[in-house]
């Protein structure tokens, strides 16, 4: 995935080395696309480009294992108490959990929900900044854009 700046975030001792790792797929939810329902956090356009180009509107046929998405989702750090996966880049934090088909969806988190440990160890690593942290820390529900921001320059 060469020209995508920053690094994938991953805690020192990630528990998700030692489970297998589901199959990770985008949802229109968090995609400025069309959808049906409530749209939750959108996600950049970074995250899921892919060797064959940007995503269309298909998020069936879309290659997802050469995404950046999927590599955030496959190096995510897993929290030991509630299964969720986290990961980060470029100063935004990401939260996938299972959808009902089997496969895991994932999304911009705000920092504040991030586990403290594992926000710590990113902190610790150099993985994030304290600074990029107070940038995404909270937004209101209605600031669905706001991850996009690092889609710019």
């Amino acid at each position: 995935m060469k020209g995508i700046p920053g690094r994938i975030g991953k805690a020192p001792q990630s528990q998700a080395e030692a489970l297998p790792v589901p199959t990770y797929r985008g949802s229109t939810k968090h995609k400025n696309r069309p959808a049906d329902g409530a749209k939750g956090t959108l996600c950049p356009e970074w995250t899921h480009r892919s060797d064959a180009g940007g995503l269309s509107n298909d998020m069936d046929t879309h290659p997802w294992t050469t995404t950046r998405a999927t590599a955030l989702f496959t190096s995510a750090t897993v929290d030991a108490g509630s299964g969720r996966r986290f990961a980060t880049q470029n100063g935004v934090a990401f939260e996938a959990k299972p959808t009902q088909d089997g496969t895991w969806h994932g999304y911009p988190v705000p920092w504040e929900t991030v586990p403290p440990d594992i926000k710590d160890a990113w902190l610790d690593t150099r993985q994030v900044t304290r600074k990029q942290i107070k940038v995404f820390m909270r937004f209101v529900k209605s600031d669905i854009h706001w991850a996009l921001r690092t889609d710019e320059g």
